[in-house]
């Protein structure tokens, strides 16, 4: 991760709360079920990149399990 002002013809924009996110065609791959924060504790602050589990990414509830299902 690092601070760029380039933006190639590969490269995704995303916009979010007055940020603009840049991620290659490489990563992006990497990203597409994951969750990105900005966080701040105490003196320490950055980005939080969360890898969602498929069957989250998908069903929205947080709680599937591939043998159990949704609950």
């Amino acid at each position: 991760m690092s601070l760029d002002n380039k933006v190639s013809d590969s490269d995704q924009v995303y916009s979010s709360h007055g940020v603009e996110v840049i991620v290659d065609g490489q990563t992006l791959a990497y990203l597409q079920s994951a969750t990105v924060k900005y966080v701040q504790e105490g003196e320490r602050s950055g980005f939080l990149i969360e890898q969602n589990s498929p069957s989250e990414a998908y069903s929205g509830c947080g709680t599937c399990d591939s043998s159990a299902g949704c609950n």
